[in-house]
């Protein structure tokens, strides 16, 4: 079934991936009603969005940064030698957690954020053992920085940012100042802007002061419950495997998967950010935990139990689906 398909390789995976594209597409686009309601505290993405009320082209904008995304974590899984080059699970629940979450009626935030923190990693990442790597840590600070113009809860992986340093490399003096530079310029520009224009001085400072001030327990809608209990029952037992058989037959694999416990903790914030909801939990996850479950489901010696999990993850999919076709 499934399994597999996704433990095959890219041309193994390439037709299941593209069919889940297309029908959730399909599925979106006639999906008469959101589950949630997303709000837009954030001054660029606020900018952006109302200019998109056309759901034929919400579900276009949506569905280009989750492209865009899978992209992503594809060059990360592979290119990056994260998992075994025949490990397409990581891909493929990625693809399958962001489908699920997007909002069939406004265009989704967080997909978009997600571009620009995939992005930072998979620059960080290819530093590793590279002797000149000033401009690909400015890159990764640079689009990290953006990425808080975007969603403001962005920001909890900024203290990630220089914890992938430390673990990458040693510390250099001339990276840190040239990763300080990075995060520097979106603001400089940005105010700069602001002072011109006399528009919302000040934004990034104000907007994570109140991040941090309006910290709350996030509203879970029931639909999504399923779901989520069973990421996080999967999760618990990919990470109980990996302390029993360790954490990669190679050092990039297993500092890559301290990263993504790191990445974890962090995300902490974002669930308890003020106006978060079932759906934006599930896209702030969605890159540690397509990884830990995806690596761990291609572990698995019995094909049938993969299958299993996989039909049990479908499932819970199915009834978001069909939550906002409004038949449960």
């Amino acid at each position: 079934m499934f399994a597999g398909l996704l433990n095959k390789g890219f041309r193994g995976s390439l037709v299941l991936l593209i069919s889940l594209y297309l029908v959730s597409a399909v599925l979106v686009y006639f999906a008469p009603a959101a589950l949630e309601q997303e709000y837009y505290p954030n001054l660029f993405y606020n900018y952006f969005a109302q200019y998109i009320d056309n759901k034929f082209l919400i579900l276009l904008v949506n569905f280009l940064f989750i492209g865009i995304g899978v992209l992503l974590v594809s060059l990360i899984a592979v290119n990056e030698e994260i998992v075994d080059k025949q490990n397409y699970f990581p891909v493929f629940l990625y693809l399958l957690l962001c489908v699920v979450s997007v909002n069939p009626l406004q265009v989704t935030s967080q997909i978009f954020t997600n571009i620009f923190v995939l992005f930072s990693v998979y620059r960080l990442l290819n530093i590793y053992r590279k002797e000149n790597a000033l401009k690909e840590i400015f890159e990764a600070a640079f689009w990290l920085c953006c990425s808080a113009f975007i969603t403001i809860s962005s920001i909890i992986s900024f203290p990630l940012f220089f914890i992938i340093l430390l673990i990458l490399r040693p510390f250099n003096w001339r990276e840190w100042s040239i990763a300080l530079l990075g995060f520097f310029m979106p603001l400089f520009m940005y105010e700069s802007m602001a002072y011109l224009s006399d528009f919302n001085r000040w934004y990034l400072p104000e907007a994570t002061l109140l991040f941090f001030q309006y910290l709350r327990v996030p509203s879970f809608s029931e639909y999504y419950l399923p779901l989520t209990v069973t990421l996080i029952v999967l999760l618990v037992f990919s990470v109980f495997y990996y302390l029993g058989h360790g954490f990669g037959n190679t050092v990039k694999k297993q500092k890559t998967k301290g990263i993504l416990l790191w990445f974890l903790f962090f995300s902490l914030f974002g669930f308890f950010s003020g106006g978060a909801n079932s759906s934006s939990i599930l896209l702030t996850y969605a890159f540690p935990l397509a990884f830990f479950i995806g690596d761990y489901l291609f572990s698995m010696k019995r094909i049938k139990i993969t299958n299993t999990i996989l039909a049990i993850v479908l499932f819970c999919a199915a009834l978001i689906f069909a939550g906002e076709f409004r038949l449960i």
